[in-house]
């Protein structure tokens, strides 16, 4: 059955009406709606769950691809992936297979790929557009995914997306879950993901789509 928007509150974000920021998580199927590149949901985590996250040093963060997950059995395949560690991580496995169930539901795709990425380097750092329809984002730890509103994106000579000015560069925030339109959408959302070296900062990445993106980009 095709996802119903017709009953969704959302607001555009100043001086970028192609983002949308919802209250809860089915208004991220926003993302339905013509002209629209970017929906972003604010939302509250368990203090587990941020001190968990907090308290593990970078070489025990989790990392892990799973390329054909069972949306609705993901909780069950990242525990597989995670092994002996699924019992001390159980704060993180129940939020992302909460997220991966979300992404399925809203794009109408049982099956999807999952990966979780531990991250301190400069993993894509040019702004570009996923080689996906949707992508959902959701960085547990670090600075998360910077995007461009569509008025502030000027090529570069290679025609990728060049590098912006400084105060142009939007970011969202930690924990906050971003449904992003790739380049198989009619409007892509522009991003990169934030570049760390020289600066001691680490990420955790959490990227759901319907695969396969053969850059496998970590944004």
């Amino acid at each position: 059955m095709p996802v119903s928007t017709s009953h969704l509150h959302a607001r555009a974000i100043a001086g970028a009406p192609e983002a949308l920021r919802v209250d809860g998580p089915e208004g991220l199927a926003a993302i339905h709606w013509p002209g629209t590149a970017l929906v972003l949901w604010r939302r509250e985590v368990p203090d587990r769950l941020r001190a968990l996250l907090d308290g593990l040093p970078f070489a025990a963060l989790p990392h892990l691809r799973l390329e054909a997950v069972d949306a609705e059995r993901a909780g069950e395949a990242v525990a597989r992936a995670l092994g002996a560690r699924a019992a001390e991580l159980e704060p993180l496995l129940v939020d992302v297979a909460e997220l991966v169930r979300l992404y399925a539901r809203l794009v109408e795709r049982p099956i999807v790929r999952v990966r979780l990425e531990a991250i301190r380097d400069d993993a894509c750092r040019r702004f570009h557009a996923d080689r996906v329809r949707w992508r959902l984002l959701c960085t547990y730890r670090g600075p998360a995914t910077e995007w461009l509103a569509r008025r502030d994106v000027r090529p570069a000579a290679d025609g990728m997306p060049g590098e912006p000015e400084p105060a142009a560069i939007r970011r969202l925030e930690r924990f906050e879950v971003g449904l992003v339109a790739g380049a198989r959408s009619p409007i892509p959302c522009i991003h990169r993901s934030p570049p760390l070296s020289g600066t001691g900062a680490d990420r955790l990445l959490l990227v759901v789509d319907e695969g396969p993106d053969p850059a496998g980009c970590a944004c």
